[in-house]
């Protein structure tokens, strides 16, 4: 990650600019808070952008607790029973931005609004925007994934 700097993690990288990774850290922190959209599904989406992208360091991260059977089926989760309904709805949801967001159709944005309401739906937009940008950037960023546990994202 020379180009950028010789930060070996998000938040070394961040702090090169201090007045916007601040921001940024507090934005990132609400989308755990907020209420609309559980953080575990959350959660489970993000995970999901990491083995689309295949970024090791993205599936090794953890911001919340996910049942781990969930996260161990999660490149099944469309067939594997474990999965409420509220999730594979925002998992199809996922997987549909990462690939191209104008993609997304009035089923799917309506599936996620049976379960979440609107509030939930804008949510998931605004949030699948971070979390699939930051995963793209560790890409980006070439940062590194944790040597101990390193291997196939999921």
């Amino acid at each position: 990650m020379v180009w950028v700097s010789n930060a070996a993690d998000r938040e070394s990288v961040l702090s090169i600019l201090p007045d916007i990774a601040a921001d940024f850290n507090a934005l990132y922190a609400a989308l755990w808070t907020q209420p609309h959209l559980p953080a575990d599904v959350l959660e489970l989406c993000r995970l999901r952008l990491a083995q689309l992208h295949r970024c090791e360091l993205e599936w090794q991260r953890s911001e919340c607790a996910v049942n781990p059977e969930k996260r161990g089926h999660l490149s099944d989760w469309n067939t594997h029973h474990g999965f409420t309904s509220g999730e594979r709805a925002c998992l199809e949801f996922t997987e549909v931005y990462a690939m191209d967001p104008q993609s997304l159709t009035d089923a799917q944005s309506f599936a996620v609004k049976a379960h979440f309401d609107d509030a939930g739906l804008v949510l998931l937009v605004e949030a699948l925007g971070i979390l699939d940008g930051m995963t793209r950037l560790s890409l980006l960023w070439e940062l590194p994934a944790n040597a101990e546990s390193a291997g196939e994202p999921g």
